[in-house]
Parts: C-alpha cells; sequence; structure tokens
C-alpha cells in the first residue's frame, strides 16, 4: 500500500468517525428539545386542569406527555401548580428528561 493510500484511508476513517459524533450529538439534541417541548405542554395541561377544578391534572399531564412521544416519570401539584418530569427515548443515548412548572401568576391567583 503506498502513502497516498494509507492517508486516504486515514481521512476516510477520522471524516467517518467525525460524522458518527456529529449523528450522535444531535440524536441527543433532538430528544432533548423534544423532551422539554413535552414537559412544557403537560405541566401546563395540569395547570388548566387544576384551573378548572379538574379532580386529576397528573392524569391529564400524563395524557398530554404520552401524546408528545413522552413518559411521565413525576407529577406533583402543589397548590396551583403542576410540576412534571418526563423522559423521552433517545436511542442509543441515555433517555432525555426534563421538568416544567406550570401554574397561574401571583396576580392571577383566586
Amino acid at each position: 500500500m503506498s502513502t497516498g493510500a494509507a492517508s486516504v484511508l486515514a481521512w476516510t476513517g477520522a471524516a467517518t468517525s467525525v460524522v458518527a459524533g456529529l449523528s450522535l450529538l444531535g440524536t441527543g439534541v433532538i430528544a432533548q428539545s423534544r423532551a422539554a417541548t413535552a414537559a412544557d405542554l403537560a405541566s401546563l395541561a395540569g395547570a388548566d386542569a387544576v384551573a378548572v377544578a379538574h379532580g386529576r391534572p397528573c392524569e391529564v399531564a400524563d395524557e398530554v406527555a404520552v401524546r408528545n412521544g413522552a413518559r411521565l416519570i413525576l407529577c406533583e401539584q402543589r397548590e396551583w401548580d403542576v410540576l412534571v418530569t418526563v423522559e423521552v427515548d433517545a436511542s442509543p443515548l441515555p433517555a432525555a428528561a426534563a421538568r416544567s412548572r406550570a401554574g397561574p401568576g401571583p396576580a392571577e391567583l383566586p
């Protein structure tokens, strides 16, 4: 094998590694974004359920999380606020998680 062919092979291997790394990074960024969106929507839906005196705001939050491709890990109602933690599959990486809180602003409390 000549030196030129070895150089081409080395550069091809390096380029392939960089592309694979960027692909994994992109997968992680997209999964984190999906988790954040699902968490925000789930907490907003739960807070809306609290505002209309729905008896189970965490069930509403769970349904919204599932519809957005996430799994509800934790849901807690604290007075008028709803706090959620969701998880989104990011295979082959570990799952991406996000947390969110929603509720009325201080001036909007009954």
